[in-house]
C-alpha cells in the first residue's frame, strides 16, 4: 500500500486517522479473492480505467466491472464506518 504525507492544513489528528484508514484498507484487501483485489489495486493504486484493467488481466470488461463492484461492497462491509471519509 502507498503511504502519503498529511494534507497541508489538516486537523491535528487527521494524519493518525489517515494512517489508521490506510492500515484498515490494507487488512481488508487481504480478505478479497485475488482477482477482486488485483482489479481494485489496478484501479485505485495504479489509476487504470476498467477497460485498461480488462486488457491487463485478459478478462472481459464486464467481468472486471463485476469484480470491482463485488470488491467494493465487501470492503464497505469490512471497513469501520467511523474512519471513512465524507
Amino acid at each position: 500500500m502507498r503511504g502519503g504525507a498529511a494534507a497541508v492544513g489538516a486537523a491535528p489528528g487527521a494524519s493518525g486517522e489517515a494512517a489508521e484508514l490506510r492500515a484498515q484498507v490494507g487488512r481488508a484487501l487481504e480478505h478479497l479473492p485475488e482477482n477482486q483485489r488485483r482489479a481494485v489495486e489496478l484501479a485505485f493504486y495504479e489509476g487504470l480505467t476498467h477497460r485498461q484493467i480488462a486488457e491487463r488481466v485478459a478478462q472481459p470488461l464486464g467481468t472486471v466491472k463485476t469484480q470491482i463492484r463485488l470488491a467494493m461492497a465487501k470492503l464497505r462491509a469490512l471497513l469501520d464506518p467511523s474512519l471513512l471519509l465524507d
